[in-house]
């Protein structure tokens, strides 16, 4: 006669010599762009992003035009400034690929079919990073376009400016996206998460401001908000671009570290 073994945890025992289900991670990265995509909200989320961006694009190059301050610099700013309020619509997006499926246990399917967990959630943040990465490059080509068009032959856009808004924006969406899906793993909650990131990107500068303790203030230039605009405006102060570009990859692997900690360790 065959027992069926349980271990402690709750879960099914897999046989050693057994195949992992779901494909692997490109079946997984398969189903979990399947599901993304036949999501409302992903398509909602995306447009809000897009259509706010270019909004407070022209929003801002008007006013500067009019006011007759559009230098290069200002050029450069257009996209940052486009992106600060839009890039909560790809965070809740980011936050609902994995708390939306904690909310409706579909999150149980999930993990029945790609039964290795790091394989499961590795495959949201590829899924994540492409979607997000191409949502960004977007945004940032439709913020030069809307400034070539309000500008006309007052500025000169450079190929390394055009570079940075495109791809500096295609980076900070897809950091933030990571920074969210690991948050989110973490805490299993939206509003949970969304508000855990928001009080990273606006609540803890804003505190620091307030408080106006040094070491505070020195503490948020680190944070991911303080390096997406170093990144995407190209200052050197208080550091470099490429330190901007490390410090954004260093909190989505932090994030996504303890999102995969919580996921292993806790039964869905």
């Amino acid at each position: 006669m065959t027992t069926t073994m349980t271990p402690r945890d709750g879960r099914p025992r897999r046989d050693a010599g057994a195949p992992a289900s779901g494909g692997g991670l490109p079946g997984a990265v398969t189903a979990e762009w399947t599901k993304l995509w036949s999501l409302r909200s992903t398509w909602i989320c995306i447009g809000l992003t897009l259509l706010l961006s270019v909004g407070v694009a022209w929003l801002m190059g008007y006013s500067l035009h009019e006011s007759g301050r559009a230098t290069a610099m200002t050029a450069n700013g257009l996209t940052p400034t486009a992106i600060a309020l839009p890039q909560f619509a790809i965070i809740t997006l980011a936050s609902l690929v994995v708390t939306g499926e904690y909310a409706t246990g579909a999150v149980r399917t999930t993990l029945t079919t790609v039964p290795r967990r790091g394989t499961a959630l590795a495959a949201k943040a590829v899924v994540l990073t492409a979607t997000a990465s191409l949502t960004g490059a977007a945004v940032g080509l439709a913020c030069y376009a809307m400034g070539a068009l309000i500008f006309g032959p007052d500025l000169v856009f450079e190929a390394a400016d055009l570079a940075r808004g495109v791809l500096g924006t295609a980076l900070c969406l897809a950091a933030l996206s990571l920074l969210t899906l690991g948050l989110g793993t973490a805490l299993r909650s939206t509003a949970g998460t969304v508000t855990a990131v928001i009080g990273l990107l606006l609540g803890v500068p804003m505190i620091a401001q307030v408080v106006g303790n040094r070491t505070l203030l020195e503490i948020v230039d680190h944070t991911p908000n303080a390096a997406s605009q170093v990144v995407l405006s190209g200052m050197t102060d208080p550091y470099s671009t490429g330190l901007g570009v490390t410090l954004l990859l260093a909190w989505a692997a932090a994030a996504l570290a303890a999102g995969y900690a919580v996921l292993r360790g806790r039964d869905a």
